[in-house]
């Protein structure tokens, strides 16, 4: 089997693509004035790679790249949050769940998936909810072991992040947080990923998801970047 580290690297490794993020870092200085030079240019590098490549996530190149390398038909997947990647899943899987929280871009998707006859998702619309007062803290604090003064769980979004109750667990070969109440999908999911299964997080370079690295210390991880946000793979022990 196809080791998923050594891909990246293998991957991330091309000449043309960016290997630092240049917007990490304090907000003034020098090293902020390189940022708002590299920026347009990673808007154009990105722009030209998908002139050739129409249709994929909104991921960095080298996440994009992997994806299709190493997903097979026989893989069962998750997506939190829908878009261009649920076609581009759909079509290098067996079978994906798709858990979108916004009505309007659910119906846009929905009718897309239905114009190129795909047959192999379970897209699932999970709006919001009112938040109730008080609310008993999710399973998964205890479980990670999670310091509510270290970490406040969206509460309007628990049916979302519990989107994958209703599957056993080791379920999935892979799961993509790229929606709301990142972390929450994180911990709540991962009892469904299979043993040697990748959970991947998009934007993994903001600061509120850094209990996820926290958490997860002891999983072997990568880092890509697009040189403005990063997507961070994990595989489960």
């Amino acid at each position: 089997m196809t080791d998923p580290i050594a891909l990246l690297k293998q991957i991330d490794a091309h000449p043309l693509l960016i290997s630092k993020n240049y917007k990490l870092g304090e907000k003034t200085g020098w090293k902020y004035l390189v940022w708002r030079v590299q920026r347009p240019l990673i808007k154009f590098h990105f722009k030209i790679y998908l002139l050739f490549n129409r249709n994929t996530p909104w991921l960095c190149i080298t996440a994009i790249e992997f994806f299709k390398k190493y997903l097979t038909n026989e893989m069962k997947g998750v997506e939190f949050g829908s878009g261009r990647s649920t076609a581009f899943f759909c079509s290098r899987s067996g079978f994906v769940v798709s858990i979108e929280h916004h009505k309007g871009w659910y119906d846009q998707v929905e009718q897309k998936l239905k114009n190129r006859g795909v047959k192999n998702v379970d897209y699932r619309y999970i709006p919001a909810q009112l938040e109730e007062e008080p609310m008993e803290l999710p399973g998964f604090y205890r479980e990670w072991d999670i310091n509510e003064d270290d970490y406040g769980f969206r509460k309007k979004y628990l049916n979302y992040f519990n989107a994958l109750d209703d599957f056993a667990p080791q379920f999935f070969d892979y799961i993509l947080v790229d929606g709301r109440a990142r972390p929450e999908c994180v911990f709540t999911s991962v009892s469904k990923l299979k043993s040697r299964g990748l959970l991947v997080l998009d934007n993994s370079e903001r600061a509120r998801y850094s209990i996820v690295f926290d958490k997860l210390a002891n999983w072997k991880s990568y880092t890509c970047t697009s040189g403005s946000t990063d997507t961070t793979f994990w595989i489960k022990p």
